[in-house]
């Protein structure tokens, strides 16, 4: 979640604040850090570079990294690649001239993983713990490092990768890099005074992607949806500020603009909208959040080894990347996000990805997992009301009401609430908090007469005849409440 004037708090929290217990078991290692805060102005300097070691003349580092992974990974400045549980570091813009990092005592020789976007790295350890190191688009003098991760203020005492997945991506969103980002409704938003950074994980499946943000309570309860209603199963995923890029064993490809803030979840700071806010003059963020939207097919052959990373301003400003071969030679195929179609690179490097079955035909439904298995029906008087397949992660669901033998659809629209405590995964008998919305289709408030009495009594007098109606829904594995409409659905 953006950060805001709460920045120089937590630096000052940070500097004075002891290790937890909770940090202390899972093994403590630079409690102290400026991760999350804004950063140095990034310059040129190289500072501190040479007072790094050479990197070992037997270990076998590329010349150039062209694929953000998390063996080997870059930002706008620098390259890093991790061999042996070791980190090693070079500046992107040479072929060549890598240096061992500097790691902290506890995490050096134990890397399992590493992932760098903007102007923050995440490294990880063999329990799937989390350590960032901040400044990453600046001089390696200012490199510094904590295990501290989750609420209060990036405070908490660590988190580890969902699911302990080796699928996972870093994501930074920041102000000083991306500048805005473009809802649905076509408005650009600012950033803002810090950032939103995620680690985003894939499931064993494929078809569950839990984030963890560094503001966020220490869990793995927050989710994105994957592609088809959060049925899609990905082999690999790929995160750069908020964009994120999958595909699944046969070639088919999405693309998705997605954090917490851009959910519609942090209402504490921002103001969102369902109703239209095309042409608004001062335009609150458009909900839904943007969707996945279908990249065309590569025309050769691809592997799972996919990328995606910024280059510039704007949430437009992305490359993606796919490792592949083309007429024999190996290398990479790229576009930029919004382009048309495909160009490959050559590179003539063995190819390290999972080679995919990559078919001219979009096949996204022929690998789908089971729909959710939560669904809630109840009445409240002579309305009944249905729920099939709730989701979570889900931002959109059919909300079925019946009155009189007639039926009528409107859309329960979910977001995940902002708070501070950890909860569990999924659905569980601990209630879980939604914002809410109902959404009616236009053409029944247009023909709402036609409608029997207490169907068109819930829609006047429940919903004050809006197309949009905030409400509070809470959830558990045994029942969904929907506040404004004094509805409660148990499970079926």
């Amino acid at each position: 979640m953006r950060r805001h004037m709460l920045a120089a708090a937590a630096l000052l929290a940070a500097a004075l604040a002891p290790a937890t217990p909770a940090a202390a078991a899972s093994g403590p290692c630079q409690p102290i850090g400026t991760a999350g805060l804004a950063d140095l102005i990034p310059g040129d300097s190289t500072l501190g570079l040479s007072d790094l070691p050479p990197a070992p003349a037997g270990v076998d580092l590329p010349q150039q990294i062209h694929l953000r992974g998390t063996a080997e990974t870059f930002n706008r400045r620098w390259s890093f690649a991790l061999r042996g549980g070791l980190v090693y570091v070079k500046e992107a813009s040479q072929s060549g001239g890598w240096r061992t990092m500097s790691l902290p005592g506890c995490l050096a020789g134990h890397v399992t993983g590493v992932s760098v976007d903007d102007d923050e790295l995440v490294a990880v350890d063999e329990e799937g713990r989390i350590y960032t190191m901040d400044h990453a688009l600046n001089a390696p003098w200012t490199w510094n490092w904590t295990h501290r991760f989750g609420a209060p203020l990036w405070l908490g005492g660590g988190n580890t990768v969902p699911y302990h997945s080796a699928r996972w991506t870093w994501s930074v969103l920041s102000p000083g890099e991306d500048k805005v980002w473009r809802d649905t409704a076509g408005n650009d938003h600012p950033v803002g005074a810090a950032k939103v950074s995620h680690v985003f994980a894939l499931s064993e499946d494929g078809s569950r992607i839990t984030y963890v943000d560094p503001w966020l309570p220490a869990d793995h309860s927050y989710e994105m949806a994957t592609p088809k209603g959060g049925r899609f199963q990905a082999r690999a995923l790929s995160t750069t500020a908020s964009t994120s890029f999958v595909v699944n064993q046969y070639g088919d490809m999405y693309t998705r603009l997605y954090d917490f803030d851009i959910s519609g979840s942090d209402k504490v700071f921002f103001g969102y909208s369902y109703a239209d806010q095309r042409g608004a003059t001062f335009p609150k963020i458009q909900l839904p959040a943007p969707d996945w939207a279908r990249q065309p097919k590569i025309p050769g052959e691809v592997t799972d080894r996919i990328s995606v990373h910024k280059t510039g301003p704007g949430s437009n400003a992305r490359e993606l990347r796919v490792e592949g071969r083309d007429q024999g030679r190996t290398g990479y195929w790229s576009k930029a996000l919004t382009a048309p179609g495909w160009t490959f690179t050559a590179t003539d490097e063995p190819l390290s990805g999972q080679l995919l079955q990559n078919t001219p035909d979009d096949r996204s439904d022929d690998t789908l997992a089971a729909p959710s298995p939560y669904g809630y029906a109840g009445a409240a008087g002579a309305v009944s009301a249905r729920v099939d397949a709730f989701d979570p992660a889900v931002a959109a669901t059919p909300l079925t009401l019946r009155a009189g033998g007639q039926e009528l659809r409107v859309t329960l629209h979910t977001v995940d609430g902002l708070r501070q405590t950890a909860h569990a995964p999924g659905l569980s008998s601990d209630p879980r908090s939604f914002y809410g919305n109902i959404e009616v289709p236009q053409t029944v408030l247009d023909h709402l007469d036609s409608y029997d009495p207490a169907l068109r009594s819930l829609v006047r007098d429940r919903l004050t005849g809006a197309r949009f109606t905030d409400s509070d829904v809470t959830v558990t594995d045994k029942a969904l409440a929907i506040a404004r409409l004094d509805l409660r659905l148990d499970r079926v």
